[in-house]
């Protein structure tokens, strides 16, 4: 096929920053699923490059940070031979690793920007979190707070500036992450504001964010941030969601450029999945991102 795009395929078999574990077995899931195999109808060739599981019996937070650790190098590794990589998650920890990996390669070009969709904001620092789950702190982590085992993967440096990276579709969240990003005024979409204007609006908007002084950007989907109706194989489920096939015909206007560096789907929980209905979407956001109608 003459216009084949080539899609480098990292797992992050890891549920080890979360209450659960089932999300852990989402990449093998997906590596097995036939409906993965719709894409290379698209135009999109799909390699897997690894599936990284956690080695070693540390405790939890070093577990996870040398997890991510090998995640960040093996994303290093794709994008330094400009190829285009999709990593699917585990739990969302994994983002860390993910874009960690990619600033190490790009940071001498320039900034990276990020569109975080989730239900979550995923940005608790230890010192704000109820829980102490990482699987709640990736986010602030990346911007350069919490703690400097996760902050410092591959340099020390924060991997985002605040002014290039959006939230969207957040509906669950505490104060003490919201209060961090409100301090480094970070744009958030709350669903409100998605209901209000529509996704189609709201993504526009967003790229002018992560477009805005940088050399690319990142996408970062996970999976509960669709209403758990259409989205049920997910960890931690929230009501009143995304519509997949909103979020699908939005996604959209980012296919076919050249300023995205990579995406990441995490989250799918293939045990808490009903009728396969989750494990379908995957491929379908994958082609709205990435296959121009």
């Amino acid at each position: 096929m003459a216009n084949t795009k080539k899609i480098y395929l990292i797992g992050s078999a890891s549920g080890e920053a979360a209450p659960y574990s089932g999300c852990a077995d989402g990449p093998e899931a997906l590596k097995q699923s036939p409906y993965m195999t719709s894409l290379s109808q698209l135009g999109l060739e799909l390699e897997w490059v690894t599936i990284l599981k956690p080695e070693g019996k540390s405790d939890n937070k070093t577990t996870v940070a040398n997890h991510c650790h090998a995640l960040a190098l093996a994303v290093a590794a794709v994008v330094s031979k400009d190829h285009f990589f999709t990593v699917f998650g585990g739990d969302h920890s994994c983002a860390m690793g993910t874009w960690s990996g990619v600033q190490s390669i790009t940071r001498e070009k320039g900034d990276i920007g990020l569109i975080w969709i989730d239900a979550h904001m995923d940005s608790h620092t230890p010192e704000t979190s109820e829980t102490g789950n990482i699987h709640g702190m990736p986010l602030a982590s990346l911007l350069g707070h919490g703690d400097p085992i996760f902050t410092s993967l591959l340099g020390a440096a924060p991997k985002f500036k605040p002014e290039h990276v959006c939230l969207i579709g957040i509906r669950s969240f505490e104060i003490g992450e919201a209060e961090l990003l409100k301090s480094l005024n970070v744009r958030i979409y709350y669903m409100e504001e998605v209901k209000r204007r529509g996704l189609d609006d709201i993504l526009q908007e967003a790229l002018g964010i992560v477009n805005a002084g940088t050399i690319g950007y990142g996408v970062t989907l996970d999976m509960d941030s669709i209403d758990p109706r259409e989205a049920p194989g997910t960890g931690v489920s929230e009501p009143d969601g995304l519509a997949a096939k909103e979020l699908s015909r939005a996604l959209n206007k980012i296919a076919g450029d050249k300023r995205l560096l990579g995406i990441e789907i995490v989250e799918f929980d293939p045990h808490r999945d009903v009728d396969h209905m989750t494990e379908k979407l995957v491929p379908q956001f994958m082609a709205a991102m990435l296959v121009a109608k």
